[in-house]
């Protein structure tokens, strides 16, 4: 009898040890906070990441080297972090599938942040082509201290830097060299702008 209750605490107590250490490991294992990017193969499986809202919110990213993309289609879809280019270039974008909202960054989230970024390539999507920009298709966040060097093209609310810049959107320090097709809602800037420039 005596040895069956000491099996039963025995077991208890390392039911309890398991669940504690779960419980204050959960919080480390379920989120990353930190993402340093270095290549195109690294860019790439981050924007999958980013597929997922839930993923870059309160995440903190930093570009490392420049990147050359040499041709790939890299679309982050919504972004709610922290994205610190350091200066870096992403070059050789060629955004060209059927989408709209479309850009480097699909969507800039309110809160969300992306300085100190170089970007050169095409954004020049198939389809409904609205809202389509270098940087972001749709900026709620803030962009700050960026350059677009490239082509965007679609048929409303297009521009080499945003498409569309809500009223959340701040854009400030930034720059745009290029060429923009579109037939309503067109900026250098930004297509349509409801949020500060």
């Amino acid at each position: 009898m005596k040895t069956k209750r000491n099996t039963c605490r025995h077991a208890a107590s390392l039911l309890l040890a398991l669940l504690l250490s779960l419980t204050l490991c959960a919080p480390a294992l379920a989120t990353e906070k930190e993402v340093e990017l270095s290549t195109a193969d690294e860019l790439i499986a981050f924007a999958e990441k980013c597929s997922y809202d839930a993923y870059s919110a309160g995440l903190s990213v930093r570009l490392l080297n420049d990147i050359d993309l040499d041709g790939a289609a890299v679309s982050i879809p919504i972004f709610l972090g922290t994205f610190d280019g350091q200066n870096h270039r992403v070059t050789g974008l060629a955004l060209t599938g059927s989408a709209s909202g479309y850009g480097f960054f699909s969507q800039i989230a309110k809160g969300a942040v992306v300085r100190d970024l170089t970007l050169e390539g095409k954004v020049t999507p198939s389809g409904t082509q609205s809202r389509v920009g270098g940087i972001a298709g749709e900026n709620y966040g803030s962009i700050s201290g960026c350059r677009f060097t490239g082509t965007v093209t679609g048929t409303d609310t297009v521009g080499l830097l945003a498409g569309y810049n809500g009223d959340s959107g701040l854009i400030e320090t930034s720059s745009a060299v290029g060429v923009v097709h579109a037939i309503t809602s067109v900026g250098g800037i930004a297509g349509q702008n409801y949020g500060s420039i």
